[in-house]
């Protein structure tokens, strides 16, 4: 009985899970693997999660990224977000808080606020395709970055570093993220 029930439980866990993995490529060879992870806890909360790591070398230099993020959205609105960016050992953390006013964005020794609520967010990006909005909230950044629709299927985000991200989906499911400034690094769904 006891072997039962621990099954029930750990089937439901699964069926309230969605996790998609993509592989990070660049020059048409894999470089690491990103891990996003959509948990519904119930009571209207859901919580995302990603684990990036890339590693890219040859003859004249040799990259490192690595990304956690952990999001908490309740009853439909952003609760919670701590991002950790770590690029070629250089670390950034944000990390985003609604205080029950407000929210209070902390992004280095610099923090912020922004009383908008935020219904829709980068980390939906992958598990909901992002028809009809201009604008969207990035965790890591901590801040709204313009965001347009470029063909069916396809969304351009402009960001300040003069990357461009472009989402291209297929059925509503994220099957691409491109990201552009000279060479394009891809991240490609696996699963």
């Amino acid at each position: 009985m006891r072997i039962f029930i621990t099954f029930l439980l750990f089937y439901s866990a699964a069926l309230q899970a969605q996790i998609r993995v993509y592989d990070v490529e660049l020059f048409g060879k894999k470089i690491g693997t990103s891990t996003v992870e959509r948990i519904d806890n119930g009571n209207g909360e859901v919580r995302f999660k990603l684990n990036s790591e890339s590693e890219y070398s040859n003859f004249f230099m040799n990259k490192t990224s690595a990304m956690n993020f952990d999001v908490v959205y309740k009853n439909g609105k952003l609760f919670s977000a701590y991002c950790k960016n770590v690029k070629n050992e250089v670390t950034e953390i944000t990390t985003v808080l609604w205080d029950g006013m407000k929210y209070v964005i902390k992004k280095g020794e610099e923090t912020l606020q922004l009383n908008q609520l935020i219904d829709y967010s980068a980390i939906q990006l992958y598990f909901t395709e992002p028809s009809g909005k201009s604008k969207i909230f990035s965790e890591r950044l901590g801040s709204f970055c313009e965001f347009e629709s470029a063909r069916t299927g396809e969304y351009v985000c402009e960001l300040e570093n003069g990357v461009d991200n472009i989402y291209r989906y297929k059925n509503g499911v994220l099957y691409e993220l491109e990201m552009s400034k000279g060479a394009s690094v891809y991240m490609r769904l696996v699963q």
